[in-house]
């Protein structure tokens, strides 16, 4: 059972609309893999980013989780889905473009594990084909631990996000949702998700002992800094 069932239901309705980095995500396939027709999403969650490909491309979404599959199918009825464990995937096919969006790598915790999806998305990719993905930095996680706890209000009911520091480069990421069952009672449902941080030239190395072409771009800024939030790896040309 992966962590993520017992949360699925409420998953979108703490993280909040993502049709921005799904927007984002399509004009970098256009630009990185103008010709892809098929596509490959590694961790497809609840089949936000689904929903937009699935509209310019035939998409097979892949997660460990049956629950957050279960509403991706109904979200993106278009795309195929599959459960899967992304760090050992083998379909025995190749797609013009792989995605990895919504730092998916983030939540992986171990180095290896890092480079067991990066040897899944080169071993499904085209030779033509790209292998786009994201991660969160050090930066941005830092900017939340100072920050108060992030608090939305949902007619009736409340979430929260809060991110506490648990190492230099592990954070921790508590998602709530406090349903109103009458009067001044909640119920709360939560989990916690783990953030792997890993400085941008290490990840462009770990990305080139698979891919010839590593490409890094943060989406708020005309180039990477020590103040990218956001950055996006585009890898071609695999090993």
């Amino acid at each position: 059972m992966s962590r993520y069932d017992s949360f699925a239901t409420f998953y979108d309705r703490v993280i909040g609309d993502r049709s921005d980095v799904a927007s984002l995500l399509v004009r970098l396939i256009r630009l990185a893999a103008p010709h892809a027709r098929d596509l490959l999403e590694l961790g497809c969650g609840t089949g936000t980013m689904l929903q937009e490909l699935s509209k310019h491309y035939n998409a097979l979404g892949v997660d460990n989780s049956s629950a957050m599959l279960a509403l991706a199918r109904r979200k993106a009825p278009k795309a195929k889905v599959m459960l899967a464990d992304i760090r050992s995937l083998a379909l025995g096919r190749t797609f013009d473009a792989v995605v990895c969006p919504f730092d998916t790598m983030n939540h992986l915790t171990r180095i290896s594990d890092w480079r067991k999806v990066l040897d899944t998305a080169c071993s499904h990719l085209s030779p033509e084909g790209a292998f786009i993905f994201d991660v969160n930095t050090r930066a941005k996680m830092e900017r939340y631990c100072d920050e108060p706890v992030e608090v939305t209000f949902h007619r009736s009911d409340f979430s929260t996000v809060q991110v506490t520091r648990r190492s230099a480069s592990l954070y921790l990421v508590d998602l709530s949702l406090y349903k109103h069952v009458g009067g001044n009672r909640y119920v709360r449902r939560s989990m916690r998700l783990p953030e792997r941080i890993i400085p941008a030239g290490e990840v462009t190395r770990l990305a080139r002992g698979f891919f010839r072409h590593v490409t890094v771009i943060d989406p708020a800024r005309r180039r990477p800094s020590h103040r990218s939030e956001e950055l996006f790896f585009i890898c071609s040309g695999r090993r």
